[in-house]
Parts: C-alpha cells; sequence; structure tokens
C-alpha cells in the first residue's frame, strides 16, 4: 500500500457553526490521536481527501505546518443525505510497526450448496489482521464454491497475503451455506355453518319473533 502525503492545518474552530463555515470553504474537519499523546484537531482538503478514498489508500502522512506525522486513516463519516464527508479519525502509526485493523473479505465463486436449496450467509464481511502498515491489504478474497450446505468458511481458512497474520479467532465463522427453510402459511380457520331453514335455534339464541325469554300471549 502506498503511503500518501497530505498536507493539513492545525484546526481551532470546534463549535457546531464554526465547524460548519470550514466545511462552506472546502475544509474537511479531522482529527489525530494515539501513540499516548493528546488528539490533535486538523483540518484538510475535502476534495484532496475524496481522491485519495477513491483509490483506496489508507496510510498518510501529514504535514502539519511543516512537521509530519504517520497516520492511518482509522474512520471516515459521511452525511446520509448529501453523501458528502463530514469527519476523519486519524491514528497516529509507526511505519515500521505493526498494526492491527480490519479487512474486508471479498468471497469470490458460486456456493455449490445454493444449488441444492441452501442461502449464503455472511457472517463477518471483515476480519481483524496485523501487519505492517505498508501491507496492508485493500481486501482478502477467499473462494466459497466447494461450501455444501451446512458448511462454514472460518478465519483460519483464509489465505493471507504474505507478512499479514491473523488477529482474531481462527474460528470465527466468515460465510456459510444455510438451508432455506420456508414456513407453511396457517390454514384459514373453518366458517361458522348458518343453521339448517326450520332447525331450532341453538341454546342462547334469540327467536326470530321475538326477544329471547318472552312469554307466549295468553289467548
Amino acid at each position: 500500500m502506498n503511503v500518501i502525503r497530505i498536507k493539513a492545518e492545525p484546526r481551532t474552530a470546534l463549535g457546531r457553526n464554526q465547524v460548519a463555515q470550514i466545511r462552506k470553504q472546502g475544509w474537511l474537519p479531522a482529527i489525530v490521536y494515539g501513540d499516548g499523546k493528546e488528539p490533535q484537531p486538523i483540518s484538510i482538503s475535502e476534495w484532496e481527501l475524496d481522491q485519495h478514498v477513491r483509490q483506496h489508500h489508507k496510510v498518510f502522512h501529514l504535514d502539519i505546518n511543516g512537521q509530519r506525522q504517520d497516520a492511518y486513516l482509522q474512520e471516515l463519516r459521511w452525511d446520509a443525505i448529501t453523501d458528502r464527508p463530514q469527519h476523519v479519525d486519524f491514528k497516529r502509526i509507526d511505519i515500521n510497526k505493526p498494526i492491527e485493523l480490519e479487512v474486508e473479505v471479498s468471497l469470490l465463486g458460486y456456493a455449490v450448496g445454493l444449488g441444492k436449496g441452501g442461502v449464503l450467509i455472511k457472517d463477518h464481511q471483515t476480519v481483524t489482521v496485523r501487519c505492517l502498515p505498508l501491507a496492508i491489504p485493500e481486501s482478502i478474497e477467499a473462494k466459497i464454491t466447494h461450501l455444501e450446505v451446512d458448511q462454514s468458511l472460518l478465519a483460519k481458512e483464509l489465505v493471507l497475503p504474505e507478512g499479514v497474520t491473523l488477529a482474531c479467532s481462527p474460528d470465527l465463522v466468515v460465510c456459510h451455506v444455510a438451508k432455506l427453510v420456508v414456513a407453511a402459511a396457517p390454514a384459514p380457520a373453518p366458517a361458522a355453518e348458518a343453521p339448517a331453514e326450520g332447525a331450532a335455534p341453538a341454546a342462547g339464541d334469540k327467536p326470530a319473533d321475538g326477544k329471547a325469554g318472552d312469554k307466549p300471549a295468553k289467548g
């Protein structure tokens, strides 16, 4: 993975209105934290970061007032309405020391169990790995064509790139093929039958020509 240099400025705008104002000027609020140091609010170019995110860049040399800080893009929050980035979290790193991070698992192929009444369940779409920052893979590819119904792909079965080791449970279920169960719809309740013509009314029913309990008129 490439290390990208990006210019940043210390940020004093911390309130909601102040942050909204710098966004209007094309700057993106961000913060750098970790390595036992105090978090540092910064601003970076929204357009510049967007170009790097599109190319899946994760490791940066932050140039903050002429001082370089190596950092990993830990989290990028987006506006659900405008689909524009809203805030960035950078984590301080040492390029020469391994870090732990989550990497997406890309499933390849069509599981054989899907043609036998199964359905693919993606239990965990990412796994935690440990590697040097320059060895971070964009994704980990895993073939699933061999999976039958009731079979799973475990984290320990993933083929990891050189220099990358698993940092989560080896028995973590990445995905599995489950048997598709279709629940039968409940049968409708039988409709009540109307009494046959001329039949005596059931107990508690009212006679057709008077109220229940009425006495016959005297002759």
